[in-house]
């Protein structure tokens, strides 16, 4: 990864979380409903990559048993 990938990659994560503080200081968004989305979508991220990683297995297996 470049070093300017990395530059940008980093102000995206800080423009992000400036949103995500933004949104609960003006709009007064509690702080619980926040981690509340944080832990369903690291939820839904944990099972889209057991997924892959279950469909990818089984490929491999199938891969490997027609040889």
């Amino acid at each position: 990864m470049t070093k300017k990938n990395r530059r940008s990659f980093a102000i995206s994560v800080l423009a992000c979380a400036a949103f995500v503080a933004a949104a609960i200081w003006s709009w007064d968004l509690p702080v619980a409903d926040v981690l509340a989305y944080l832990a369903l979508l690291l939820g839904f991220l944990l099972v889209i990559i057991a997924a892959a990683f279950g469909f990818g297995a089984l490929l491999s297996w199938l891969r490997g048993r027609k040889k």
